[in-house]
């Protein structure tokens, strides 16, 4: 059974859902010119924010159930390591895209 403490931890890796989600009706909501594009770019952001989401959240039950391992912390640290370079990578094409306007 999880703490409170595992269970705060877990709720806050699936958060990365809720940002993906967030992203989409930025984009879908949006008057520009150029929405069609953003969305493209902020399409592929939100595939690998989901992807790591699951990986992360399958990597803490694991941690949960059998304790920390070095395996585990570098995994866990790839994936977010992962999500930060996406999110950098889909806000420079979009800072580019506003650019070219």
């Amino acid at each position: 059974m999880a703490t409170s403490k595992q269970e705060q931890l877990y709720n806050e890796i699936i958060q990365y859902y809720d940002f993906a989600e967030k992203l989409v009706q930025i984009t879908e909501n949006s008057q520009d010119e150029i929405a069609e594009q953003q969305f493209e770019i902020i399409q592929e952001a939100i595939e690998r924010f989901e992807k790591c989401a699951d990986f992360l959240a399958n990597q803490y039950i694991e941690y949960v159930k059998t304790g920390e391992s070095s395996q585990l912390v570098d995994a866990t640290r790839s994936s977010l390591r992962d999500i930060s370079a996406k999110l950098e990578e889909c806000r420079n094409k979009i800072l580019i895209l506003h650019n070219k306007d």
